[in-house]
């Protein structure tokens, strides 16, 4: 093996090793690996997505994270764009449509218990965990209302979202994912954790 041989080989290994948490793989991938780890992966399979919405209206992963196993529930951390109490509504800021029910769990800032969805307000930042429903919104088992958006809630002054939801689909040449009904861009700093085989 020359000398070229032996360095592409060893950047490759150190791309590969990236960091190791939690039994689990994260690097950030070049262009090429990003689509080959694209194409492993296979509709159903759970992830959970930290994006942005861009200038242009894009959703943006910065980081996904594959589960090799089924989890129990959609979770969405998100922006508060709009509610209506009277339809018991509420839109986050990346477009998903949560409905509440009156048997949605309400808490809110320092664990405020038996809160009704008047107290969430355009702007607030939420965190809800529910099911998918067939017209595509979710409906919520519980509603966390984390306050007015948090500057740690923001990269590098935009709002950061999370999603954690089955993929629907896979676009591996156009790097994109679809979650939850929602079109999400990768790029060549998506930071990738996945416990799912080679």
């Amino acid at each position: 093996m020359s000398l070229q041989d032996e360095r592409g080989t060893l950047r490759r290994v150190i791309r590969a090793i990236g960091v190791v948490a939690s039994g689990l793989l994260a690097t950030s991938v070049q262009g090429q690996e990003l689509e080959s780890w694209l194409a492993g992966l296979r509709p159903g399979v759970w992830v959970k997505v930290e994006l942005e919405r861009t200038l242009e209206n894009v959703l943006k992963a910065s980081k996904v994270k594959a589960y090799t196993g089924e989890l129990d529930e959609v979770t969405i951390e998100s922006g508060v764009a709009a509610v209506d109490v009277s339809r018991l509504t509420v839109q986050t800021s990346i477009g998903l449509r949560v409905v509440a029910s009156p048997s949605t769990k309400m808490e809110g800032p320092k664990q405020q218990r038996h809160l009704s969805l008047a107290f969430v307000a355009v702007g607030d930042r939420v965190k809800i965990a529910g099911q998918r429903q067939k017209d595509g919104s979710l409906l919520a088992e519980e509603i966390e209302i984390e306050g007015p958006t948090r500057p740690e809630g923001r990269l590098e002054g935009r709002e950061v979202h999370e999603l954690t939801a089955p993929i629907e689909s896979i676009d591996a040449a156009g790097r994109r994912l679809v979650v939850f009904g929602l079109v999400v861009e990768l790029h060549v700093g998506t930071r990738i954790r996945s416990s799912l085989p080679d």
